[in-house]
């Protein structure tokens, strides 16, 4: 059996080239005298667009568990529901979180006493990004087309959202703003000192040097021959080029759960502003580029192994959690 470096070798061959150039993100942009005109009519979600988000929602998860509406709760959030709903975002994504009332949920659905809420939300949140959010990507509204997609955050309950601390969310089970869009000057990028923007600088700096030696390494090794003393040292610069990458990535997008945590102040964090910063400059498609590449890699080789790739880590333990409930193992 091939070793992890024949197919990292064989991912950055096939994947796509890093463009540390590409970036989008809002999070700077000028806001708006009012909010997104495909989305709301004045301050007001209009109907058509509240009753796609829930139903589609609520649908998915009728085919998975019982009595849905009686603890589920969803917002729309982010910038999308902003005043910077015109910036360059990117795909126009909209953010819908939604909260459990895990009592109820746990009533209904018996089967998952055993598993906890940490482990209950990375086992559905695997399932909506694998199975769900392909369905939802390009979600059309009167005329717009966003990339729709559905979270369920363990901070957040079926009653409030408040924990996660988010500077948008317009609760769609009850028809209502819970925190509405903040105001912001002309520039935002006034908002944030020097200092904040000298570490992203230094990072993005990093990253074009992990983004160049990848292309090179990834033109040269083209050249070798296979199992050749050149072509074994390529592998091993290339395995370690993509780990430095993904530790970067990570580090940068882990971070921003910070900024909507408990000891995070929301929208103005620093975490979330490294976070947008990133994806202005282009930092965070390239990197995760170059984490994709380590991804493909260890899925090909676990499927050559063991005829499909494995779990992560959280679905494991979740789906470990689950398997042993008493009701489970009657």
């Amino acid at each position: 059996m091939a070793g992890y470096e024949f197919y990292l070798n064989r991912a950055i061959t096939q994947g796509d080239q890093p463009d540390i150039h590409s970036g989008a993100s809002g999070y700077f942009s000028t806001p708006q005298r009012g909010l997104d005109p495909h989305i709301f009519d004045g301050q007001h979600i209009k109907p058509g667009v509240r009753d796609h988000i829930l139903g589609v929602l609520q649908a998915y998860l009728d085919t998975r568990y019982q009595g849905v509406r009686t603890w589920l709760a969803a917002w729309i959030a982010g910038s999308g529901i902003s005043f910077q709903w015109a910036g360059d975002r990117g795909n126009g994504d909209l953010d819908i979180l939604f909260g459990v009332d895990f009592p109820k949920f746990y009533e209904t659905n018996p089967t998952y006493q055993g598993i906890s809420e940490a482990e209950f939300s990375d086992l559905l949140n695997s399932d909506l990004k694998k199975n769900l959010w392909p369905r939802t990507a390009l979600t059309n509204f009167h005329g717009q087309t966003y990339e729709v997609t559905y979270y369920l955050n363990p901070g957040t309950t079926s009653e409030s959202i408040a924990a996660i601390n988010p500077y948008a969310a317009y609760n769609l089970t009850h028809d209502r703003w819970d925190i509405r869009p903040p105001e912001l000057p002309a520039d935002p990028r006034s908002l944030y000192p020097k200092g904040w923007w000298d570490a992203v600088e230094n990072e993005q700096a990093h990253a074009r040097t992990l983004v160049d030696r990848y292309s090179r390494l990834r033109a040269s090794s083209a050249g070798l021959t296979t199992n050749s003393p050149a072509w074994k040292n390529a592998l091993d610069s290339q395995k370690i080029v993509v780990a430095q990458a993904k530790a970067l990535f990570d580090d940068i997008h882990l971070g921003r759960r910070q900024a909507f945590g408990p000891d995070g102040s929301g929208y103005g964090d620093y975490y979330n502003f490294r976070w947008q910063a990133h994806k202005e400059a282009g930092t965070v498609q390239a990197l995760n580029t170059l984490a994709t590449a380590d991804v493909e890699a260890r899925k090909a080789q676990e499927t050559d192994l063991y005829g499909a790739p494995l779990d992560d880590a959280a679905t494991a333990l979740a789906k470990a959690a689950l398997w042993n409930t008493p009701y489970r193992r009657s």
